[in-house]
């Protein structure tokens, strides 16, 4: 049977399974990092223009 968990960790009255993500080559890495880029894009791009340039004045503060 496969183990369900790569780690079990009893703590007093808490018991705390951990679970490693699944294995990825870097190339499915490099994917999975560009969609996130590109949905967070999306994201920045769907605020008015306006309210970005409030952002990025307000972290030009900074």
């Amino acid at each position: 049977m496969e183990e369900k968990y790569d780690a079990t960790y009893y703590l007093e009255n808490t018991i705390v399974h951990v679970v490693a993500p699944p294995y990825m080559t870097t190339a499915e890495k490099e994917r999975v990092l560009r969609e996130f880029y590109r949905h967070a894009w999306d994201i920045w791009n769907l605020l008015p223009v306006e309210e970005r340039l409030r952002i990025n004045a307000e972290y030009d503060k900074k």
